[in-house]
């Protein structure tokens, strides 16, 4: 595992991984694998028709679709430090990653400082707690952002909110292209990703998603 990458890019691919037993010993190099909130480690992610999927849901919101750029376990005080992704069946379609500080690079300065007033509401089932986009754990700075999960609350909250929306929507995004055997590794302190466009008569494609500490 190319560590420099993961660090310089925020993302780096790993090949030789087929299987959940792979993943996770992958995973236990980075850190600690936890538990997702349904109790599971390695979890398979399916993607399953609109009106069968749980509300507010990414599935129930854009149905087959491409899903805009997120981070991951916003709703977590902390947010998970590593998400590891591993894909097999029909891979055609690509993840969609970008970094957080690369998205909005080209944005004025006063927008960037906008970034560390914005206060947000996250609500996730009976979850529900404010906080900022900007995060600091273990030494390190981090960001934290799901246009569905977090509402602004207040002007600079707004403005940003507003910004964002367009940007985690954006289309020069990087691409990670699957093979049965390659896991991606994402800090997710520091790139978001999302799912790309729908290729013709898609088959079944299942991704296995691990959190790190």
């Amino acid at each position: 595992m190319d560590m420099d990458e993961l660090w310089a890019k925020g993302w780096t691919l790993v090949d030789g991984i087929s299987s959940k037993a792979d993943l996770l010993n992958l995973g236990k190099v980075l850190g600690t694998p936890t538990l997702t909130s349904n109790g599971e480690l390695v979890k398979e992610v399916r993607q399953v028709p609109d009106l069968a999927a749980p509300h507010g849901s990414q599935s129930s919101l854009y149905g087959s679709g491409p899903f805009p750029l997120h981070t991951d376990t916003v709703f977590w005080p902390t947010p998970v430090k590593y998400v590891l992704l591993r894909a097999y069946g029909d891979v055609r379609r690509p993840t969609t990653v970008m970094s957080f500080d690369h998205m909005v690079g080209h944005c004025c300065r006063e927008f960037r400082l906008l970034l560390h007033q914005a206060v947000f509401l996250v609500t996730a089932g009976n979850k529900k707690f404010y906080c900022s986009l900007k995060l600091r754990c273990d030494g390190l700075n981090g960001w934290r952002y799901d246009a569905d999960l977090m509402t602004p609350v207040n002007d600079a909250g707004r403005e940003v909110h507003s910004v964002l929306r367009e940007l985690v929507s954006r289309k020069d995004v990087g691409n990670i292209n699957w093979s049965g055997s390659t896991a991606a590794v994402l800090c997710n302190w520091s790139t978001l990703h999302g799912r790309g466009e729908q290729p013709l008569e898609e088959g079944l494609r299942v991704i296995e998603r691990l959190y790190v500490r």
